[in-house]
């Protein structure tokens, strides 16, 4: 619960940047949510929004992708078949109604978000930052890989979600706690129990599965049992970096450009200064005489450092003697490096006047550039000359590849006329591979597109990132298909063995509470029984990590003891095995005003009001919106 609490108090803005990141790079492309008039037909429509059904296949693709990715990171062998397609076409479909409903009302409340926040957001976004730094060509990119047709799509997008994001904060935001449902709060959480529980197994072994189970099983639920429609496809690729060692560099464009590095190199100068401020044009002749004063005295053979301990204006170097360390062309203002750089080491400027005052120059030391050999740099300059001719001619060679694509019956002509070899990848189903060009979405996405899949056309050309781009075809469609009984029946018959053990389970452990309650069981009974001990629990709070958190729930979930009879009660555990629970006591702390005042509770219990505020808001928007699903 503490932990719930904590997760449930945290501010919009974290919510609106974490929603708009997930929505961005987990969810969907730009087809699947955005919101334009399509010719194509309908799925529905929210009072003037379109959404198509090309918009609704996308989502319900991506949705579903990511659903099975998720779902085999819990498990390898978590067959896709047994999603169920009808209820994920609802939720999603559902999904998109609830955020176009959000966005008129948003809209209808005349929220609105400045250009400025959204430069924000995207100029702060890690995805699109280099070594720390917003990188536009990054951007684009990542952009691209998502199917945004441009950098106003997103803008669109993210205006959209910071509106839907305004509009929530201005319930869950506002909402607040009173003293009563605090302290209401309070005693549920402090709230302890002592109880005892013991395990009862399953046993697969204590059931059995006919032939005719396992038979009839499979009939009525055939469509579990099909076989993935999969594709073996072609793939032309390009790639950026095979076309270095097509391209040649001459001996004369490196030296250029060796030279034209090494003249960037800059000499460095250690400099000194003493520094007598001028406040205002009127204590400008007083500075100038005072800066005079002080450069006879040097002139006299007083020490730099010293008297710029004692005189100097400028806090920051006046303790070390004066001394700003190295510097280089473009460090100062133009007066002050002209000054700097026309001395010799150890002489001293005549004043220098500047905008913070009149300066006295010391330069103590010189540090030369160390020009590196042309042999050293020759493989850097290289790859700096390759790059410039390499990308012309990776971006000639996309371009040619996707109107030969556009123009060929497949991929014979294409890949001949660019020098490259036809991969073969499959067979692979929809929700795609490991690894290679199988594991990207994009490519998938493509293959399974009714123009590839079912024409025989060739796919436009997919830019999966900056360095890379491939066009593909579907060489062979292998459409699911019914598996036999033979070949699933041992899975049917662990599923259904699985099935009836926990039933078993269930029924004997139920059996053994009634008996328990009727005083007809006792506990050391029932142990021994099951040839097993209760494990004792004393003072268990609902916060509990020691314990399964099904069990506690479970046993949270349990009513009073009235008097001194014990409560008795069996659970389901997660795998199927059963809890018999003995609940003897509960127990509130009397005191809890400084516990129920704290920040945490507020914050958990305004939270959960404001999002009860704003799924009331958004049941409201939907019942007046005119939604039509088609």
């Amino acid at each position: 619960m503490l932990q719930k609490m904590r997760d449930n108090a945290q501010s919009w803005v974290a919510k609106v940047i974490v929603g708009v990141i997930v929505l961005i790079f987990a969810l969907t492309g730009w087809e699947s949510i955005s919101r334009f008039t399509s010719d194509e037909q309908k799925a529905a429509e929210v009072n003037e929004t379109l959404i198509s059904k090309v918009e609704l296949e996308q989502a319900i693709a991506l949705q579903r992708q990511q659903l099975i990715r998720q779902l085999q990171q819990f498990n390898d062998n978590f067959d896709p078949s047994m999603i169920d397609d009808r209820l994920l076409r609802d939720s999603v479909l559902d999904g998109l109604i609830e955020r176009a409903v959000l966005i008129d009302g948003a809209e209808d409340a005349k929220l609105r978000i400045s250009e400025q926040m959204i430069d924000q957001l995207i100029l702060s976004t890690p995805d699109f930052q280099n070594n720390g730094q917003f990188d536009a060509n990054r951007f684009d990119i990542v952009i691209r890989n998502m199917g945004l047709p441009s950098r106003l799509a997103f803008r669109d997008l993210v205006r959209q979600e910071l509106m839907i994001g305004q509009l929530r904060n201005a319930y869950e935001a506002s909402a607040f706690a009173t003293p009563l449902e605090r302290m209401h709060l309070a005693r549920l959480e402090e709230q302890s129990r002592d109880f005892a529980a013991i395990e009862l197994r399953t046993d697969n072994a204590a059931v059995s599965v006919s032939d005719e189970e396992v038979s009839d099983y499979f009939t009525a639920n055939a469509s579990q049992f099909m076989t993935e429609e999969q594709v073996i496809l072609e793939i032309v690729s390009l790639s950026r970096s095979d076309f270095f060692d097509q391209v040649q560099v001459d001996e004369e464009a490196l030296n250029a450009l060796y030279e034209r590095e090494i003249g960037n190199l800059s000499e460095q100068r250690r400099v000194s200064q003493i520094l007598v401020e001028v406040p205002d044009a009127s204590a400008d002749q007083a500075a100038l005489e005072k800066i005079e004063a002080v450069r006879v005295r040097l002139q006299d053979g007083e020490d730099f450092a010293t008297v710029a301990r004692e005189v100097s204006d400028d806090p920051g170097t006046a303790s070390s003697g004066g001394d700003m360390g190295y510097a280089m062309r473009g460090d100062f203002e133009p007066e002050f490096e002209e000054a700097l750089f026309s001395l010799t080491e150890g002489e001293v400027s005549a004043p220098v006047r500047t905008s913070y005052g009149y300066h006295l120059i010391k330069l103590t030391g010189l540090l030369a550039p160390e020009v590196p050999s042309f042999e050293s740099m020759r493989q850097t300059l290289e790859q700096e000359l390759k790059v410039e001719q390499v990308e012309r001619r990776f971006v000639e060679a996309t371009r040619e590849l996707s109107n030969l694509a556009y123009e060929s019956p497949d991929l014979e002509e294409p890949a001949r006329a660019l020098g490259v070899e036809i991969q073969t990848v499959g067979p692979v189903a929809r929700i795609g591979g490991d690894e290679g060009f199988a594991a990207n979405p994009r490519v998938m996405l493509a293959a399974f597109d009714d123009e590839v899949l079912k024409d025989g056309l060739n796919s436009p050309l997919l830019e999966l990132d900056a360095d890379t781009a491939l066009v593909l075809r579907v060489k062979e469609h292998i459409r699911a298909s019914q598996r036999p009984l033979e070949e699933v029946a041992a899975d049917i018959e662990d599923t259904l063995r699985f099935q009836k053990a926990v039933e078993h389970a269930e029924e004997v452990a139920a059996g053994y509470v009634q008996a328990m309650r009727e005083g007809d069981l006792g506990a050391t009974e029932l142990a021994a029984t099951l040839n097993s001990e209760w494990d004792q629990f004393e003072a268990m709070k609902r916060s509990a990590s020691e314990l399964p958190q099904a069990l506690v729930r479970s046993v949270f979930s349990m009513p009073r003891p009235q008097g001194d009879a014990p409560v008795y009660a069996n659970f389901r555990q997660p795998d199927g095995s059963q809890w018999i629970v003995e609940l003897r006591g509960v127990a509130t702390p009397e005191n809890l005003a400084e516990t129920a005042g704290s920040e945490m509770y507020f914050g958990f219990v305004a939270g959960q009001t404001g999002q009860q505020d704003f799924a009331a808001l958004e049941a409201s928007l939907k019942q007046d919106a005119e939604i039509t699903r088609y």
